[in-house]
């Protein structure tokens, strides 16, 4: 028999008023298939080893481990278990600026790949120049911090807390993840990335075993290292008691390009005029330098020319292009 306050972890305790029927056994059966370092095939066995379920009065019991991860629906027990999305049109959080609001259910699984799709899509994607004309592809936020800062939120809140859910704000050129109670005892903003302390151990174990976690104990650390060489800044944390808070600032050349809806093609050429700087570039210089038609360019140029973010200037024989600039 399980007895219910000796448990050290919360998510190693059993729901009360649930039973099997209320997991998804066939992803159950998948996620043992795929595990990692998983010797067993035995869906049942897997879940008692890794106290996805525990024995009350000699009944097997969902903990709430194993309910949040493989639950057909979590929230009917669990409603503080979801993720709350709110996209601005700015850097604040005002209510005149809000132009979205997600509600995502689910599973752990479900709400990491949920919230990693919605901030992705509803961020931008655009292109760099390096030392040629030659594209790069440059996403405003790295993929990869995206995923891991979502299922940090999730893998380490206090589900104790059971007013507050993770909270993600998505603005013009940064993203906040709220996550409800704070930092565990004797981890704090100062000493996170050298100090380990695992609050939902049967969480963080599924999360692991189905490769939503590289390495335990790593992900903010990959989040740093990330940004560093994307040459972005530090992310900020702040730890209330309340909740634990961290904004990520993406790339604000990408949002530049992209405030003006500019197609992919487009943005090249206003970006190569950008470059060019206070020296101004001609058609000919572009079309050799992007390789592209002059008939094709000029095109571009039009277009980039009525949104009034470049300048011509110059005789028929010597126009020259430039970066519009309002107080020139």
């Amino acid at each position: 028999m399980t007895n219910w306050v000796e448990i050290e972890h919360v998510d190693a305790l059993p729901v009360r008023g649930t039973t099997l029927t209320d997991l998804d056994m066939e992803r159950i059966v998948r996620h043992v298939q795929r595990a990692r370092t998983v010797d067993m095939i035995d869906p049942i066995a897997y879940l008692r080893d890794r106290q996805g379920v525990v024995a009350v009065d000699n009944v097997l019991v969902p903990t709430l481990g194993g309910l949040l991860c493989f639950g057909t629906a979590p929230q009917r027990y669990l409603p503080m278990s979801g993720i709350a999305i709110t996209r601005y049109t700015g850097n604040v959080a005002h209510s005149q600026q809000v132009i979205d609001i997600r509600d995502l259910t689910g599973s752990l699984f479900d709400l990491i790949d949920a919230a990693e799709s919605y901030l992705w899509t509803q961020s931008n994607h655009g292109f760099r120049l390096v030392d040629s004309p030659r594209r790069v592809p440059l996403d405003q936020y790295p993929k990869t911090v995206l995923r891991e800062l979502i299922v940090n939120a999730l893998a380490h809140r206090d589900y104790r807390v059971t007013g507050s859910r993770v909270n993600i704000q998505l603005f013009k050129n940064e993203i906040e993840w709220s996550s409800p109670g704070g930092l565990p005892p004797g981890i704090t903003v100062e000493n996170i990335l050298k100090s380990q302390y695992t609050r939902n151990p049967v969480l963080v174990g599924f999360l692991f075993d189905a490769g939503y976690i590289e390495q335990r104990g790593m992900g903010l650390d990959t989040v740093v290292h990330i940004l560093q060489d994307e040459q972005l800044r530090y992310p900020l944390m702040e730890d209330t008691r309340a909740s634990f808070l961290i904004r990520i600032e993406g790339h604000g050349s990408v949002d530049k390009q992209t405030a003006h809806n500019l197609s992919a093609q487009v943005a090249q050429v206003f970006e190569v005029v950008e470059r060019a700087g206070s020296g101004g570039i001609s058609s000919r210089e572009l079309s050799a330098l992007l390789n592209i038609p002059i008939r094709t360019i000029n095109e571009r140029i039009k277009s980039l020319i009525v949104q009034k973010l470049i300048v011509r200037t110059g005789a028929t024989s010597n126009i020259r292009y430039y970066v519009y600039n309002p107080d020139a």
